[in-house]
């Protein structure tokens, strides 16, 4: 009989969180947190800031490039603050960015003077994919250069060293 030690956890299980601080939990959320809050607010204005962009599809890189940020903070938290392995951050993050550029898709329908758009969707997609792809590489490197010994003793990427999977 194979004793649970030696049994490798699947990749697409959530390894369990080892303890982690809750108020570092809060500070790799929060940016998340603040940027949905913002963009939830910005969904139910008739008329948006003027960002002035040369094409006229300006509005799809302001969307990708809002959920290219967002998911660069969902993937910090969910990596280093709740200890998530890349596949199920990956899920996480893609799923999660559908279901949000639907919702305020949904919401701005309500606003007038504002249009759905499925092409936004899609650019909402596309750059938490994009994030997925540069910054996760990105926040494993830098933990793990962070955390060698002998190098620094802080944890900058979010503090519990990551093991890559």
């Amino acid at each position: 009989m194979t004793s649970p030690a030696s049994v490798p956890e699947p990749l697409d299980e959530v390894a369990p969180a080892p303890s982690r601080p809750r108020g570092r939990r809060l500070v790799l959320w929060s940016p998340v947190a603040l940027l949905v809050a913002y963009q939830y607010y910005l969904s139910a204005q008739s008329s948006l800031p003027s960002i002035p962009l040369p094409g006229r599809h300006a509005d799809k890189v302001l969307h990708l490039a809002y959920f290219f940020l967002i998911a660069t903070f969902v993937v910090r938290a969910a990596r280093f603050g709740e200890g998530w392995n890349r596949h199920t951050t990956a899920r996480a993050v893609v799923l999660g960015a559908m279901a949000w550029g639907f919702l305020d898709e949904l919401h701005q329908s309500f606003t007038p003077q504002r249009f759905v758009e499925f092409g936004d969707v899609i650019a909402d997609v596309t750059g938490a994919a994009l994030a997925l792809l540069v910054t996760e590489p990105f926040w494993t490197w830098l933990d793990r250069r962070v955390n060698e010994p002998g190098v620094n003793k802080g944890k900058v990427a979010g503090g519990q060293g990551v093991e890559p999977q």
